[in-house]
């Protein structure tokens, strides 16, 4: 199991020497001028650092809601978040004004409006899996028919800016941007690594057994379920729309460890981080300075690959 661990940790190094070496122009971080050390420590740090926790916390909320969901295509935006945060953005770009930190606000408050609403719901319910599901379906509809209205409303500039937050990208981040995310995702990581074998026992076993061996699965859905919301709130409200890691960086795990939440956690973290690094550096580079967004990418990359993990895991 160390070995897998060293096999990912050497490219996700070596990929955040890449990301902090290239760019507009290429830098030796190792022999740099004053100048260039400003562009790494205020420009080029922030980014890898804040895109390097961003794939590690999508992949980590992936791998709880495909566990407490017990669906392996679930990710963190099953639940309809991705689809509430672009409304938030939108009604602050309509309404409002075009300002990061406005935007930022507006598709904070509709993720965490939605989290409500579905366990509110599924609650009433006795939060089981599949009523989770569709109630983040139906909600994803609703929230995704409002901006829509909204753009039909609006004018062709805010459209454009609209249409733009949810390409995402890791455009404008800052170090108070790291801290806050490093600080949602620390406390979120240790109550699920805590909570791994209660996951294990969630996503393998019915509820009847769960519940007959002291563990409330109700309960459980709604703890988990919540940490792992407010982190991709924090997350798409940053950087917009990034909903492929979330989804095939715990597959992906899933393929090379197999389904114990105790490994799984941290390798799906750090391929999350690694197909987030990736992405970055080549939206930076294939066809600078025109700097295409991470989201993009991002499915570039990662659709075959899960397309090709899926075709083989059917032959097997």
């Amino acid at each position: 199991m160390k070995n897998r661990y060293i096999l990912l940790i050497i490219p996700l190094f070596i990929l955040i020497y890449f990301g902090l070496s290239l760019g507009n122009s290429t830098i030796n971080i190792f022999h740099m001028t004053k100048q260039e050390s400003n562009i790494i420590l205020l420009l080029r740090a922030p980014r890898v650092i804040f895109g390097l926790l961003c794939g590690m916390g999508l992949a980590l909320c992936g791998s709880i809601m495909q566990g407490i969901t017990r669906n392996p295509m679930a990710s963190p935006f099953t639940l309809g978040v991705s689809s509430a945060a672009a409304f938030g953005a939108a009604v602050a770009i309509v309404f409002l004004n075009d300002n990061p930190a406005t935007i930022m606000f507006g598709a904070f408050s509709a993720t965490i409006l939605c989290a409500f609403i579905v366990f509110i719901c599924a609650l009433k319910k006795d939060m089981d899996s599949l009523t989770m599901i569709i109630i983040g379906i139906a909600l994803n509809y609703l929230f995704t028919a409002l901006t829509s209205t909204l753009q039909y409303m609006t004018s062709d500039d805010k459209i454009s800016a609209i249409i733009k937050w949810t390409f995402g990208s890791l455009n404008g981040v800052d170090w108070s941007n790291v801290w806050i995310l490093l600080g949602i995702l620390i406390p979120t990581l240790l109550l699920s690594q805590r909570k791994a074998w209660i996951l294990n026992l969630i996503c393998n076993c019915d509820d009847d057994y769960s519940i007959s061996l002291g563990v409330n699965p109700s309960k459980e859905r709604l703890i988990l379920g919540f940490a792992s919301l407010i982190l991709t709130a924090v997350i798409i409200s940053t950087c917009g729309i990034i909903g492929f890691v979330g989804l095939a960086a715990p597959y992906i795990s899933k393929r090379l460890i197999g389904n114990n939440h105790k490994y799984l956690l941290t390798h799906s973290m750090i391929i999350g981080g690694i197909l987030i690094l990736i992405s970055d550096i080549l939206g930076r580079t294939l066809f600078s300075p025109i700097i295409i967004p991470i989201g993009i990418i991002l499915s570039y990359i990662g659709v075959p690959i899960l397309i090709n993990l899926i075709m083989k895991r059917g032959e097997k």
